[in-house]
């Protein structure tokens, strides 16, 4: 397995970890931490390997923004 691959896959099972939590105390800064490492993981499979591997930190980057416009729109 390539490099990129074993890269790519730690990223999306990182992204999952932020959905469905591994442990029952999973707190919002260790989400956050997961978020940026996946992030950081799914930009160095695409640049060592299959471009594909951006639509994570696209994924990342999409939420982040959804969430702040509800933050910024909610009454």
């Amino acid at each position: 397995m390539k490099l990129s691959t074993k890269l790519g896959i730690a990223s999306v099972l990182l992204v999952g970890s932020v959905f469905v939590p591994p442990f029952s105390d999973w707190r919002g800064p260790i989400n956050f931490a997961a978020s940026w490492i996946s992030f950081t993981l799914g930009l160095l499979a695409a640049q060592r390997g299959s471009k594909w591997w951006l639509a994570v930190p696209c994924l990342i980057l999409c939420g982040f923004g959804f969430g702040l416009y509800l933050t910024a729109n909610t009454p």
